[in-house]
């Protein structure tokens, strides 16, 4: 492809509608997050900065900074390493990937 050359590309857009009530707290992350912690792990860190009454970007700060220290550790079996070994490779620990984690604490609103 040269530049400036368009390339035809599908995008795919999925919308879902997922019920949600005060106190439940949504984590969103990419796939670097995901191949690196295990959701027990992330959740073990969202009780503990709730326990302790800090916010999401708190939660999401110490989420990604776990996730990052994972894709480093050689030793450690993680999400990726596991898939990579059921598929057949031999590979153990994290995986460098970029980790971008969005956390949303739900609460009631008085507006409504």
């Amino acid at each position: 492809m040269k530049l400036g050359e368009e390339r035809d590309q599908k995008i795919v857009i999925k919308v879902y509608t997922i019920p949600v009530a005060p106190g439940d707290v949504i984590v969103a992350g990419t796939d670097g997050l995901f191949d690196n912690l295990y959701n027990n792990e992330v959740t073990a860190v969202v009780v503990h900065t709730v326990r302790a009454g800090l916010g999401p970007q708190v939660t999401a700060q110490k989420i990604a900074a776990l996730a990052r220290q994972r894709a480093q550790d050689r030793n450690r079996q993680t999400p990726f390493s596991t898939a990579a070994q059921d598929a057949g490779f031999r590979y153990y620990g994290g995986k460098l990937d970029d980790i971008t984690v969005v956390v949303s604490y739900i609460s009631s609103s008085d507006n409504v």
